[in-house]
């Protein structure tokens, strides 16, 4: 066992199901159109149970990658993940140093990108890997792309097309990886079967059914709202004549909005 089964279960849940209320209504705020109007075919209730569901689904690729980040950092030095290159941020999703090699991973839950998409992330990857080569002039360089789900390649050729010309000009070591395919190259499967497992045990607890009645827990609710939504996005939402009459019902049925006061 590398992780206890409760570090995980904690993380995935504070992933994504942590401020899930106080996200939806700062959208709400933002972009009330979304979820109201003539030109829809949803009505708000299933509108905002649609947006939850995309919401965790985004959520869980960011629980994948904190959790992969954990499992690494028992086995490897983790570095930082955030650097400028030429005035611009970037972000890495893996970094780590072991020996005198530096792995970068970028990683995707599954390759189903359009092309737009899949140009764009390609050049991503090349500008991190520049970045690195002229951070650590002295290591040597892995780079990788990783899908986590391998039930999907829609790109695996257009991939490693490009990785083959770059590594011509980079001269530096870039992989393509699907599923377990990562772990069998770092020697780590104990990473891979432990998340499986966990995941699966995980899937057989969890409640998948999508409560919008954020009336339950409600002292919790009221100390999310007041954290994480600010008052210029909740007079938004109560300036709305249509968001108080079509949204907040399904979300208050009560009434009990009326309780959140800012000073």
């Amino acid at each position: 066992m590398l992780l206890e089964f409760e570090v995980f279960e904690e993380e995935i849940d504070k992933t994504i199901y942590g401020n899930t209320k106080s996200k939806l209504l700062n959208k709400i705020a933002t972009s009330p159109d979304r979820y109201i109007g003539l030109f829809r075919t949803t009505s708000p209730k299933m509108k905002l149970m649609q947006n939850l569901t995309q919401s965790h689904e985004i959520s869980f690729g960011d629980f994948v990658e904190n959790i992969i980040t954990m499992y690494f950092g028992l086995f490897y030095k983790n570095l930082p993940k955030k650097a400028n290159y030429k005035n611009e941020l970037i972000l890495f999703d893996q970094l780590f140093i072991y020996e005198n090699t530096i792995y970068m991973i970028e990683q995707k839950i599954r390759d189903d990108h359009d092309s737009t998409k899949k140009r764009g992330q390609f050049v991503n990857f090349v500008k991190k890997t520049k970045y690195l080569q002229q951070e650590y002039p002295t290591n040597k360089i892995s780079a990788s792309m990783w899908f986590v789900d391998n039930s999907l390649m829609k790109n695996k050729r257009y991939y490693l097309n490009m990785m083959e010309t770059e590594k011509a000009k980079l001269q530096v070591e870039l992989n393509l990886f699907y599923g377990d395919e990562l772990f069998i190259y770092l020697d780590q499967m104990s990473i891979w079967d432990e998340m499986i497992t966990y995941l699966f045990e995980w899937k057989q607890k969890v409640d998948n059914d999508i409560d919008l009645n954020f009336e339950k827990d409600w002292e919790e609710t009221k100390k999310e709202i007041y954290e994480f939504v600010s008052k210029g996005n909740w007079e938004k939402l109560l300036n709305n004549n249509k968001v108080v009459d079509q949204i907040f019902p399904i979300l208050f049925p009560t009434e009990r909005f009326k309780e959140i006061y800012y000073d």
